[in-house]
């Protein structure tokens, strides 16, 4: 028999096995709501992400409100005949909106084209609830990084708001999802590339964004209206990647390009051999 003054090995062992036990429980439920917001069919189950929608016509008649409390249609706010860049955002995020608009402003850094000469940039409110206030204060944040010729065309960058029913069918069109969370928005992060007309031309999705293959997406979406020689010719040889996100060698336009370089290469050996042939007769 035990000595009854000391607990028995075998309850020791009981406690501590049920310590076990209940400590899983408790992680196991932390992972299983960590994942619900993590696991991309989770959040797809919620009708929340980007689904692209390439050449779909954005109505830009849509009355929506800048900064200044001024509500006139989204077409006032691009540039003639320019591209557009278009960052869905709501001012009051707490963390992936902040990570957005810096991902976007380092690329307005970083473009060669020029802010509000070849583009402008249009930061819409997906929260109905938030005025020209809150829009104006992240704006205010947000323009004080600009730098060099971005700094001089920020007069192209417009944040606005808008009502129930703008916003949501704006949203619709640009293939952008979310839920309201609480006082918060599930959402995930994107910009999109349309032209003059509204005509969703490119997405790009994620927190940071190459300027290079943005620079080609604007050049793109202008149809011929901003960009050099060198990058119509670019466009030529690279399409864009959906699924890498970016522009990469396009085979049939090397191959045009291979086929126009040899035969200019046959018609250079035929002019040499057929004049070296008539000086030959002529000696």
């Amino acid at each position: 028999m035990g000595n009854p003054g000391h607990t028995p090995l075998s309850l020791y062992i009981r406690r501590a096995f049920l310590k076990v036990v209940l400590c899983c429980c408790v992680v196991l439920c932390v992972v299983k709501s960590v994942w619900a917001i993590e696991d991309p069919g989770a959040m797809a189950a919620q009708d929340v992400g980007i689904f692209t929608q390439l050449g779909t016509q954005v109505d830009f008649n849509r009355q929506f409100t800048d900064v200044h409390g001024v509500t006139k249609p989204l077409k006032n706010f691009a540039l003639p005949d320019k591209p557009i860049l278009i960052a869905p955002v709501y001012y009051k995020c707490p963390r992936l909106c902040g990570l957005l608009l810096n991902g976007v402003y380092d690329l307005l850094n970083e473009l060669p084209l020029k802010l509000g000469h070849d583009y402008s940039v249009l930061v819409v409110g997906f929260d109905p609830t938030e005025t020209p206030a809150d829009a104006r204060a992240v704006m205010d944040k947000f323009n004080a990084r600009l730098e060099g010729d971005a700094r001089a065309g920020s007069a192209a960058i417009h944040y606005v708001v808008g009502t129930p029913e703008n916003v949501s069918a704006l949203m619709s069109e640009l293939g952008f999802k979310f839920v309201k969370d609480g006082v918060d928005f599930a959402h995930s992060a994107a910009v999109m590339i349309l032209t003059s007309g509204g005509l969703i031309s490119q997405y790009f999705t994620g927190i940071m964004f190459p300027a290079w293959d943005v620079r080609l997406s604007l050049v793109e979406a202008s149809k011929g209206g901003i960009g050099t020689a060198i990058d119509h010719f670019l466009l030529y040889c690279f399409r864009f990647d959906a699924v890498k996100g970016r522009y990469t060698w396009a085979v049939r336009g090397l191959l045009r390009i291979g086929g126009a370089l040899t035969l200019i290469g046959l018609g250079l050996v035929y002019y040499f051999f057929v004049r070296n042939r008539r000086g030959s007769a002529a000696s």
